[in-house]
C-alpha cells in the first residue's frame, strides 16, 4: 500500500503545521513528518519518525470534504500518539488532499477491519 501524504494544521496557535506521510507496516502505523512554520514557511524541523502500534487505536474515520478530506485517528489513551503532534489528547486529525481521498478511505477501512478482528480475538480469549 502506498504512503499517504498528510498535514496537521493549527498547531501552536496556528503558527505551526506538520507535513508528513503515513505508512502501514504490519501491525504498526509509521508517521514520518516535520514541523513547519505555517505563516512564512521559513522554519522547518528535522524529519522525525513515530511508530504507533495498531493496538493503541480505538478506530479510524474518514471525513470527506469539498476540496480535501480528514482522516481522524482515535486513540485508546492519552499516551496513544506519543510524539505525534496534535491538538487533542486522544485524537489526531490528518488533512488529506482530494487526490489522495481513495487511499485514505482504503487505509481507514482496512485498519478498522483489523481493529475489529483484534477485538473479536480478545472477546474469544
Amino acid at each position: 500500500m502506498r504512503a499517504l501524504p498528510f498535514t496537521i494544521e493549527d498547531l501552536n496557535g496556528g503558527f505551526m503545521k506538520v507535513e508528513g506521510i503515513l505508512r502501514v507496516e504490519g501491525e504498526n502505523l509509521i508517521f514520518e513528518f516535520q514541523k513547519k512554520d505555517a505563516v512564512v514557511e521559513a522554519y522547518q524541523s528535522e524529519l522525525r519518525t513515530v511508530e504507533i502500534p495498531l493496538s493503541e487505536l480505538d478506530m479510524l474515520e474518514y471525513r470527506k470534504g469539498w476540496f480535501s478530506g480528514k482522516l481522524v485517528l482515535h486513540g485508546k489513551t492519552a499516551r496513544s500518539f506519543g510524539e505525534l503532534p496534535g491538538k487533542d489528547l486522544t485524537e489526531r486529525v490528518l488533512k488529506v488532499k482530494r487526490k489522495d481521498r481513495d487511499l485514505a478511505t482504503s487505509i481507514s477501512s482496512n485498519l478498522n477491519l483489523k481493529l475489529s478482528e483484534q477485538k473479536l480475538k480478545e472477546l474469544e480469549d
